[in-house]
């Protein structure tokens, strides 16, 4: 199972414009070291209207975690 950890106020602010009945296509791109330079992951997304418009709604990198 791949997963990432994002903050909820982002999610929501990404997603608060998107209807009901519209579809949200979520893509999970994994970390990437790119010539010794570390990039986080971070979720795509890209909502679907109804009439099969995509919008894309820009990426939320991943959130630290600070369990303790």
């Amino acid at each position: 199972m791949v997963k990432i950890i994002v903050d909820k106020k982002m999610l929501s602010n990404k997603i608060a414009g998107v209807k009901d009945g519209d579809l949200i296509e979520l893509a999970i791109i994994p970390s990437q070291r790119d010539d010794g330079n570390c990039a986080p992951a971070f979720l795509h997304l890209t909502a679907i209207h109804t009439q099969e418009a995509y919008e894309d709604l820009e990426n939320i990198d991943e959130s630290p975690v600070g369990f303790e």
